[in-house]
């Protein structure tokens, strides 16, 4: 597995929220006490050197502002404006700082530009006029009083002269290290989210290239398929219409041979309907069947339920012997898959008593209903010679999950010495390798179905059962 393809950790909602929700807290204690601690910078809030009703109502509203750093992540505007008041009429910065921040790695890049100048500006000016006040009226004189703890007395609250260089240096370095570690770490985490969304785009193009790759393969897989089937089987089922359509023509005197090669020449026409049917799947990659109502042109031989009377009457004409009883009910709810397994189990099973049972009678029951569910049954007599009691060992190759198959297969060296065969039998039987069985079982297995497949006393059974299906949405 590649580097791209590995998903990255994320953390949980829960803790994102709580974790923002902790930062929000300790914004609002610091901001609060910072700009608690600007009130000093203005002459307005105090009276003989005590906090007055004005000063009060000021840090009264200081707990409401900074309850709007909260909103920094969804609407960092409302605490950009405030703190853009604060800066300009108080001399507290960070409030603004913080909205700048939070602007510059969210916002769009033209509104992250404006609102990083005017953020600048104000802070330049926030300096400016607090290195041109009185030293007394600088937040960070606090620092150099002689007595920190009586800042409420008016003498107490002038520095020594000697401190006031320092208390501008002070003034300015906060201002620049306020602004740039705003701007520069805002900017930095802005890149690092742009590049994760770049490098999502690129992980997702990537899986994309590789899906359309492996499709491209496929396709020419398909493609190689349907010409080798087309070439391979056309040509031949071609040959075999021609020359049945021959001897239909050559042989109006013989009506039974006449119609031999009548059914034969229906078969290998609807063979190859189906071939061409098969092809055009291979090739676009869309061979389940699509419904009758949709209103497509199909082969007459569609390999539905509703074709199992078309099948049966495709055998009977070949002179086999079929005893059907066919109940189907529910066609338009069964499952399009599924409808086609059904066709080619009971297809297969009747395929397997002609070659392997030939002139013998063969019994076909087949119901179908949503509330009942599927049942399938083919039967068909023992050849003679071929009994239960006469097989032999089963060969290796034989598939493990169909017991007793060895009397079914003469052809194939199974059947006993005296199995009377004609020519013609023998020889189709042998084209039979039992992966049609095997094709049985492994449908059933496909929908949780349950099949039976072999010999029970003097019949061979194909017997499989579906759990009742839902009507389709």
């Amino acid at each position: 597995m590649s580097e791209q393809s590995v998903p990255r950790r994320r953390i949980p909602r829960a803790v994102r929220i709580a974790g923002s929700i902790l930062v929000g807290v300790i914004l609002y204690l610091i901001g609060f006490f910072i700009s608690a601690m600007a009130l000093t910078a203005n002459t307005w809030a105090f009276s003989d050197g005590e906090l007055n009703d004005t000063g009060i109502v000021a840090v009264l509203l200081l707990f409401l502002a900074w309850g709007l750093v909260f909103l920094r992540h969804r609407w960092p505007w409302v605490p950009f404006v405030v703190g853009g008041l604060l800066t300009a009429g108080w001399g507290d910065a960070l409030m603004l700082l913080i909205a700048v921040f939070h602007l510059v790695i969210r916002a769009p890049r033209r509104l992250a530009i404006t609102a990083s100048a005017v953020a600048t500006g104000l802070i330049v000016f926030s300096t400016l006029r607090m290195c041109l006040a009185p030293a007394e009226h600088n937040p960070f004189s606090i620092f150099f009083l002689p007595d920190p703890a009586q800042v409420t007395g008016l003498e107490a609250t002038i520095p020594p002269e000697d401190s006031h260089l320092a208390i501008r240096i002070i003034t300015i370095a906060a201002a620049v290290i306020g602004l740039c570690t705003a701007l520069g770490v805002g900017a930095l985490l802005r890149r690092t989210r742009r590049m994760r969304a770049v490098e999502s785009i690129a992980e997702r193009e990537a899986l994309r290239n590789e899906s359309l790759t492996a499709e491209i393969a496929r396709q020419s897989e398909r493609e190689l398929l349907a010409r080798e089937l087309h070439d391979t089987l056309s040509h031949r089922l071609s040959v075999i219409s021609l020359h049945t359509g021959a001897l239909e023509v050559g042989a109006r005197t013989d009506p039974e041979v006449a119609a031999t090669a009548s059914a034969l020449r229906e078969e290998a026409r609807a063979s190859l309907e189906d071939l061409r049917h098969l092809v055009g799947g291979v090739r676009n990659g869309e061979l389940a069947d699509r419904r009758p109502d949709q209103g497509t042109s199909a082969p007459p031989s569609r390999a539905t339920m509703s074709a199992i009377p078309e099948l049966i009457s495709s055998v009977e004409s070949t002179g086999t012997v079929v005893r059907p009883l066919v109940v189907i009910q529910d066609v338009g709810s069964c499952p399009p898959a599924l409808d086609r397994a059904v066709y080619r189990i009971v297809q297969e099973a009747l395929t397997n008593a002609m070659k392997h049972a030939p002139n013998l009678p063969v019994t076909v029951d087949v119901a179908v209903s949503a509330a009942r569910g599927i049942q399938i049954s083919v039967r068909n007599p023992l050849p003679r010679g071929a009994g239960p009691l006469d097989v032999p060992p089963r060969p290796r190759y034989a598939p493990d999950s169909m017991r007793e198959l060895g009397a079914l297969t003469p052809a194939h060296g199974w059947g006993p010495a005296g199995s009377t065969f004609g020519p013609h039998e023998t020889h189709l039987a042998s084209t039979g390798s039992g992966a049609g069985l095997v094709g049985i079982r492994e449908r059933t297995e496909m929908f949780g179905g349950e099949a039976s497949i072999g010999v029970f006393g003097e019949e061979f059974q194909v017997q499989v059962r579906f759990r009742p299906f839902s009507p389709q949405n």
